[in-house]
């Protein structure tokens, strides 16, 4: 009997068992499982085979090849999957989230946001879109637990084109060190083309610097391209990346790996939709309630400063959720604010 072509190849001829080794490709990635199949051959050239001659006995060989028959069955449809994740980690279900320790993470610090986000944290090496309705939504005390974390690290953070003044005492009391802090902004007077052009820049130079381990940019009016370009330098080192845009971004398609849109709530609370992430669709918000000034001050055992005036600490309205999103508004002294946070 001969094997048909492409299938393999058969070891033996005669009436008994022969060897037909077959080579399978499987779909991406481009793996071989090997199937070894035992067959009897039923037929024999007539004139070969004389009335009185009986079929030889099955070798020792071929006695082992059916013992071995089990082990060399092809896998079944959870071992092949279970393989293939196991050698890729990257590889993820459309109906799961990203298995936790598969890729490096910044901590959610709310085990609420945590237990939607893939691989349980904030991602690292990518751009996490934070699209919000308004400006100081609560991004910033959203991200108080992964920044804490930069900081405890030595790892600098780059808060590029914030559109307020940040507050550098409500931060050193949040637990951001003013020295591991870098605030840049756009030249004033130029246009707002020119401004975000800037801005891009900025935050392009930092992560193509590869030292900082954490970069956030607001981008009022940015292109796809350009959301584009911050991925591919995010993925080449290890930092993370949150562009801050606004809600109507949400009508164009991004490179992101996270887009979350939030809107404050009453009672220091934050609904997060998310619009892309790893995993499945989750339809319902997540509804979070955010720590206040006290809380954060706990958790990063700094006590609060004592009051100085000055001009990059002047705060509106006085509520900590002002503090940390919004900031002061007035221009700052020339080289006073540097000399607070660089």
């Amino acid at each position: 009997m001969r094997s048909k072509p492409g299938l393999g190849r058969e070891i033996g001829y005669g009436r008994h068992c022969g060897l037909i080794t077959f080579h399978l490709p499987l779909a991406q990635p481009r793996i071989l499982y090997k199937y070894t199949v035992i067959v009897k051959t039923l037929f024999a050239p007539s004139a070969r085979l004389k009335p009185h001659m009986t079929a030889p006995a099955a070798s020792a060989a071929e006695a082992f090849a059916f013992s071995s028959l089990a082990q060399q069955l092809p896998p079944t449809r959870e071992e092949a999957v279970a393989a293939l994740e196991h050698r890729y980690p990257g590889l993820w279900r459309a109906g799961q989230l990203g298995r936790a320790g598969t890729q490096p993470v910044w901590p959610a610090g709310y085990a609420e946001l945590a237990a939607e986000l893939p691989s349980g944290g904030w991602p690292v090496g990518g751009v996490t879109e934070l699209l919000t309705t308004q400006g100081g939504a609560g991004e910033l005390r959203l991200l108080l637990p992964a920044l804490r974390a930069l900081a405890a690290a030595g790892r600098r953070i780059g808060l590029v084109g914030p559109p307020y003044l940040p507050n550098a005492m409500g931060l050193a009391a949040a637990g951001l060190p003013a020295r591991q802090l870098y605030w840049v902004r756009a030249a004033a007077g130029a246009g707002k083309n020119a401004q975000q052009a800037d801005v891009l820049w900025a935050a392009e130079q930092m992560l193509r610097s590869q030292a900082f381990g954490a970069v956030l940019v607001w981008l009022p009016a940015a292109r796809p391209e350009a959301v584009r370009r911050l991925q591919v330098l995010a993925q080449a080192g290890d930092a993370a990346v949150w562009a801050m845009r606004p809600a109507a971004a949400l009508r164009e398609s991004s490179p992101a790996v996270l887009r979350l849109l939030l809107s404050p709530l009453p009672g220091n609370e934050l609904s997060i939709v998310f619009h892309k992430r790893r995993g499945p669709v989750r339809e319902a918000p997540l509804l979070l309630r955010l720590e206040g000034m006290d809380a954060a001050r706990r958790s990063s055992g700094h006590a609060a400063p004592a009051p100085a005036v000055s001009p990059v600490s002047v705060v509106a309205g006085g509520s900590a959720h002002v503090v940390l999103d919004r900031g002061a508004s007035a221009a700052p002294v020339a080289g006073r604010a540097a000399a607070e946070l660089a």
